[in-house]
């Protein structure tokens, strides 16, 4: 059925760039994976997920992490400066929650989101 909301969401279709050595872009897939997993295993968001695909992907995401976390102990000292990457990775996924929870994580609103 058709999706409207009041506010459409502005996402962008990918991060900025940035030339990351190795060890940041690792950090910053980190990241990502750290927050895709987070969103992903809400308990909001099960009804709106087929049960076994979701829980395959959960599983796949929670190693990646699990090897990105030991390849990097410390990420902290990673990055320098005003431009980190994982401030505007936090500030994506910060926005993507925002929008979910204002539409209770409605159908509608993950279809945006997708």
């Amino acid at each position: 059925q058709p999706c409207h909301l009041q506010e459409r969401p502005f996402f962008p279709d990918t991060l900025p760039h940035n030339n990351l050595l190795p060890r940041q872009a690792a950090a910053t897939a980190l990241r990502i994976l750290q927050h895709l997993f987070h969103t992903l295993s809400t308990n909001a968001t099960r009804q709106h997920w087929p049960a076994q695909p979701r829980s395959a992907l959960l599983n796949k995401l929670q190693h990646h992490i699990h090897h990105l976390e030991q390849c990097l102990p410390d990420n902290a000292a990673l990055f320098q400066g005003p431009r980190n990457p994982l401030l505007t990775i936090n500030k994506y996924f910060r926005d993507i929650q925002s929008f979910l929870h204002a539409h209770n994580h409605s159908a509608c609103a993950w279809d945006h989101v997708r």
